[in-house]
């Protein structure tokens, strides 16, 4: 039946997400339009299921995108450290110094 496929993908769509399996999603993808293409006439509950899961998915997918910028962004701090220290000016604008040493350079 597509209805029981379309959820036991997303199922695995929530699974992949949580593990952070990149790789699965790009293979469940097509797989879960396939059974959407196939799915005909459903009923309002499984309409609802559905609905519920992909909200899951999308919460959790968004969940994962602020995390990675939230990683990107902790890489930078993290080298802009190491090339030296930044301050700001009273109107708010960026004031870069040198490298504060070799001591800088092994953390």
């Amino acid at each position: 039946m597509p209805g029981d496929a379309i959820e036991r993908v997303l199922d695995q769509i929530h699974t992949a997400i949580l593990a952070a399996d990149f790789a699965t999603l790009g293979r469940l993808i097509p797989e879960l339009e396939a059974a959407l293409a196939a799915l005909i006439q459903p009923d309002q509950a499984l309409l609802e299921r559905i609905a519920r899961k992909a909200t899951r998915n999308a919460i959790c997918l968004q969940a994962s995108v602020r995390g990675v910028r939230a990683a990107i962004n902790r890489v930078k701090e993290v080298r802009q450290a190491i090339a030296g220290l930044v301050t700001y000016d009273g109107t708010g604008k960026r004031a870069a110094f040198g490298v504060v040493g070799q001591l800088a350079r092994r953390f």
